[in-house]
């Protein structure tokens, strides 16, 4: 079994529906990350809640890039 990491930068994010309900890792423009599920995309802003239940919004000026983990069976 082996993993892969999606790596999708600002131009990719904006409006991805695909992104909904992912597990990923949100990386700020001020180098910050912060771990979570997607729960809301628009062409805007992302809304991620982390694992303590904590609702975060996103604009997407704000986001340097999203990065999530995908497991393989290979």
């Amino acid at each position: 079994m082996g993993k892969r990491q999606i790596i999708y930068q600002a131009d990719r994010i904006r409006g991805n529906q695909e992104l909904l309900n992912r597990e990923i890792n949100l990386v700020t423009r001020q180098a910050r990350v912060w771990h979570g599920r997607i729960t809301a995309i628009s062409s805007n802003d992302v809304e991620l809640k982390n694992a303590r239940m904590g609702k975060h919004r996103f604009s997407i000026d704000q986001i340097e890039s999203i990065y999530c983990d995908i497991t393989t069976d290979y």
